[in-house]
């Protein structure tokens, strides 16, 4: 297996888009250190499950919004498995709101964990990363490429994240470090409750997207393990949009009022678009 010997930390790695990435790199023979903020019950099924795999795992809770839950995890993984070869910077953290109602603290929170807290873990994982020549794989959402009703703060958060990326391949590839990211159009997790009209957000998905369904945790774990893997070593610094092709373009039809006859013209007396 292609990733056998190797250790994976993933951030936020027991549920949704994580805990589907941990087992991605379980299957390809990693063992695994899985951090999570709380629910004690729901990582300890997915240790259970790993493990089931033949893999090692370690779970350490910690709150990496603060500086001092971020030195707790290294703290644990030097008495635990003690090896990074993988960091999937995976947790995030969200208030939805428009620019004048997000307030400060908001805006704060979701800074802290979306681009503080990432680049704090990264350079405390630095020293095992530059003894694997590891890789660095984060997670990101398609609205830090277009806007959403109502997620300025994620979505600018996370454009700030990609561009962190970015420079930890540029500043670390002297180490043989790759860092690369993957973001998601909406995928079907819990946090798709956090929109205004979670149904409207499933339907367009279906509609727009050119694969038409909602995309699926395991959909974007599979493009995050193929960065994890010797496969994609020719990528560095770059961003993977994985979106079902919501932004390969537009079908001015599903604009057309109900009343209208799409089949108005057959395909040989439809009108010459003028140059």
């Amino acid at each position: 297996m292609e990733l056998q010997g190797k250790v994976a930390l993933i951030t936020g790695g027991t549920r949704g888009i994580g805990l589907e990435i941990a087992h991605r790199l379980a299957d390809l023979g990693s063992d695994l250190i899985l951090v999570f903020k709380k629910d004690q019950t729901n990582a300890d099924a997915a240790k259970e499950a790993l493990e089931a795999k033949g893999r090692r795992v370690q779970l350490i809770s910690a709150d990496l919004r603060k500086e001092a839950g971020i030195n707790s995890v290294f703290e644990e993984i030097t008495t635990g498995l003690n090896q990074i070869d993988i960091l999937v910077l995976n947790a995030a953290f969200g208030t939805m709101g428009d620019v004048i109602r997000v307030g400060q603290a908001a805006w704060r929170a979701t800074y802290d964990t979306n681009v503080l807290s990432p680049m704090l873990t990264a350079k405390a994982a630095l020293p095992w990363l530059k003894k694997a020549g590891g890789v660095i794989v984060g997670t990101s959402t398609l609205g830090a490429h277009t806007a959403y009703p109502t997620y300025v703060a994620i979505g600018s958060s996370r454009a700030a994240f990609e561009t962190l990326i970015k420079y930890l391949a540029f500043e670390w590839a002297q180490y043989g470090i790759r860092a690369n990211s993957v973001a998601a159009g909406p995928v079907n997790t819990r946090a798709i409750e956090w929109f205004r009209h979670p149904e409207a957000v499933r339907i367009f998905t279906a509609k727009k997207g050119l694969a038409g369904r909602m995309g699926q945790p395991d959909d974007i774990a599979d493009v995050a393990a193929f960065l994890c893997t010797d496969a994609s070593r020719w990528i560095w610094g770059q961003t993977l949009l994985a979106e079902g092709g919501i932004l390969c373009g537009v079908d001015y039809d599903d604009w057309m009022e109900e009343n209208v006859d799409r089949n108005e013209f057959a395909a040989d007396e439809r009108p010459e678009a003028s140059a």
